[in-house]
């Protein structure tokens, strides 16, 4: 019996010993939010944004990318005085998924899949030091479907470069609120 007893404590407490361990080694571990201070007052990454700008843009892509960063940014708003200027360069890929279908002796496009991939380029310019700071890019693709309709293909296209635009811009707000609050 005192062995029996000796063997299950044995069993229990090399149970135990990695759990102990794994909480002492999370206890060195430190949390910090990105969007507030541990004290519950806002951060240095939304302050820093809300004296943000994004450069002008010159294509229609990388006017659907600004608006919606400048929205998730600041809400619309264009700060007095920015500190900083996002600069941004989006690249656009569009492409059949599927290829044609040949029926009988004529080929023609039936339905097909697209795919429309966005490249995102960014780059902060500090105006008090006069230098690039912070460098990145972020990719975002949407999915289309393609009808023989070319109107209705082209229109599907562009829906689906707006929903990447607002995927792509959700990362670069989240991308430059990493790089402003590492600063």
């Amino acid at each position: 019996m005192k062995r029996f007893l000796c063997t299950t404590f044995a069993t229990r407490l090399a149970r135990c010993v990695p759990v102990i361990a794994l909480a002492a080694m999370l206890q060195a571990c430190q949390f910090q939010p990105l969007y507030s201070s541990d004290s519950g007052t806002i951060a240095g990454s939304n302050l820093a944004l809300s004296s943000l700008s994004v450069a002008e843009v010159d294509t229609r892509v990388e006017q659907q990318v600004r608006n919606h960063l400048i929205f998730l940014i600041s809400g619309g708003a264009t700060p007095p005085n920015p500190s900083h200027e996002v600069r941004i360069r989006v690249a656009s890929n569009s492409r059949v998924l599927a290829a044609k279908v040949k029926s009988g002796q004529s080929s023609q496009i039936g339905n097909t899949a697209g795919n429309v991939e966005l490249t995102a380029s960014y780059e902060i310019y500090d105006f008090a030091s006069k230098e690039i700071v912070h460098r990145g890019s972020r990719f975002a693709s949407a999915s289309y479907d393609r009808t023989s309709q070319s109107f209705a293909s082209a229109r599907a296209e562009r829906d689906a470069e707006n929903r990447a635009a607002r995927e792509v811009a959700e990362q670069l707000r989240f991308a430059i609120a990493s790089d402003l609050s590492a600063n």
